[in-house]
């Protein structure tokens, strides 16, 4: 059997890893926000650079925007890199897509807009950007030049014709070109290093334990750990939480538990209480709600030497939410896949980051729940440190104290101050009953006006 290529071999690992071989080597390459445009695969290839730009009102008429590209690549190992696109406006549309597949192109990276996203993702063509729009490029954006390096507007990352791509859910990486056998080997003993850490947290072995490994010291080559007999991969009696909810946490939380965020974030209008967190977002379109008692933590830049970044999580009891307050930074992440798969052994009821978040796959597949500010790959290690646990904190520009109620779902988050938890859900409730009656009286042939003047719907939220 021949030796994988270097192409296969990144493919086998993810953004998160090689962003990581990237610090590790003092090397840039992660882009921030450009993510994919629909559910789209993974993928790996070599850049085929292009510069675009706002076209000048005096300038002549030019070629359809980025078609020679297109038309001169004659390798299928091609991922298409466009930079100076201009926000509101698109650089990439379907007839490019569906072209760029009959040349077996593997998909395009846009730092810029997209728009008939739909026709890419009917025929799977991959698309990572900053976003859609219907806006054309026609007459407003052309084409600057091709081949030459580009630049993406945040971090500084220069990308150069033939450096190596990798773009998954969590974001873009870009490898330089004379630098990926170095990055992928860092990458290969990284990934090892992690396996075997979550390994360690599935037999058993405190997190505090496992995560702490600064600047990957353990990534050298070593030995295969073989688990104990007594102790098999998925084992979690080690792990079984003896921090359990007190009898007033399972109360309060209960009170919520058939409600959902509208409900609730009406209720706290009603109450003059300030309780939604601005763009704290679900990971996933998730169809339950999240009800817990909050666990905070306060996060600050790394002092010197950086301090511990995960060591809380063993003090944090069932059913509590955990909520992380990084200051809304989206420039390193507070959570990644070995948090993920501790809480859930340990009976966490969720995660909610006032920041963001990366190895997203092992959340989505494990159904565990996440809401952040977005998702990266850049790891906090040597960036954040733990500041503070269980003291108030802020998400999303509200405040958080310990032991405080969250309340999140498909809709977002909501804070309610656990001294206020049994007036909040009680309006909640009364709320949610008159929105159900208002739908059966339409659902009986009822005007919505009529319906909503019957039951008083215009003063359900207005303040007492």
């Amino acid at each position: 059997m021949s030796e994988p290529s270097i192409l296969d071999r990144l493919l086998a690992l993810d953004t998160n890893t090689v962003s990581d071989a990237l610090d590790f080597l003092e090397l840039k390459g992660a882009s921030y926000d450009v993510k994919p445009l629909w559910d789209c695969p993974k993928i790996v290839g070599r850049a085929s650079t292009v510069k675009v730009g706002t076209k000048q009102e005096s300038a002549p008429p030019t070629v359809h925007l980025i078609s020679p590209v297109v038309d001169a690549i004659t390798t299928n190992d091609r991922i298409l890199v466009i930079a100076g696109g201009t926000d509101g406006v698109s650089c990439w549309g379907d007839i490019l897509a569906n072209a760029a597949q009959m040349k077996q192109i593997r998909g395009t990276i846009i730092d810029g807009m997209c728009r008939d996203i739909d026709g890419s993702r009917e025929i799977g063509y991959p698309v990572y950007g900053r976003g859609v729009t219907m806006v054309s490029a026609r007459n407003r954006i052309v084409q600057i030049e091709s081949g030459s390096p580009i630049q993406f507007r945040d971090g500084g990352v220069t990308v150069n014709e033939d450096d190596y791509v990798i773009a998954d859910r969590c974001g873009t990486v870009f490898i330089p070109a004379q630098r990926i056998l170095e990055v992928v080997e860092l990458g290969e003993r990284i990934d090892q290093r992690q396996a075997l850490m979550v390994q360690d947290v599935r037999t058993g072995k405190p997190v505090s334990e496992v995560m702490h490994d600064t600047k990957f010291e353990a990534i050298h080559p070593q030995q295969k750990k073989t688990p104990s007999p007594d102790a098999p991969a998925g084992s979690c009696s080690r792990n079984r939480n003896s921090k359990k909810a007190s009898a007033e946490d399972q109360e309060l939380s209960a009170l919520f538990a058939d409600l959902d965020t509208p409900a609730v974030s009406d209720a706290l209008d009603k109450l003059g209480i300030h309780g939604q967190p601005l763009n704290i977002m679900p990971l996933a379109n998730y169809s339950k709600v999240t009800v817990g008692p909050a666990f905070t933590v306060t996060y600050l830049p790394a002092g010197n030497p950086p301090g511990s970044v995960g060591d809380f999580i063993d003090d944090v009891a069932v059913g509590d939410i955990i909520v992380i307050d990084n200051n809304g930074r989206v420039d390193c992440t507070v959570w990644g896949d070995i948090m993920t798969q501790y809480a859930g052994l340990r009976g966490i009821a969720g995660t909610v980051i006032d920041g963001v978040c990366r190895d997203v796959n092992r959340a989505i597949n494990d159904g565990y729940p996440l809401f952040t500010a977005g998702r990266w790959m850049r790891t906090g290690k040597d960036r954040v440190q733990v500041g503070a646990v269980n003291q108030p904190v802020s998400i999303g520009k509200v405040r958080v104290c310990p032991r405080d109620i969250v309340v999140a779902d498909a809709n977002g988050v909501v804070i309610v101050p656990r001294e206020r938890a049994r007036d909040v859900a009680e309006i909640a409730r009364k709320i949610e009953k008159s929105e159900e009656s208002i739908r059966e009286l339409i659902a009986r042939g009822a005007t919505i006006a009529q319906a909503r003047k019957d039951l008083g719907y215009h003063t359900l939220q207005r303040k007492s």
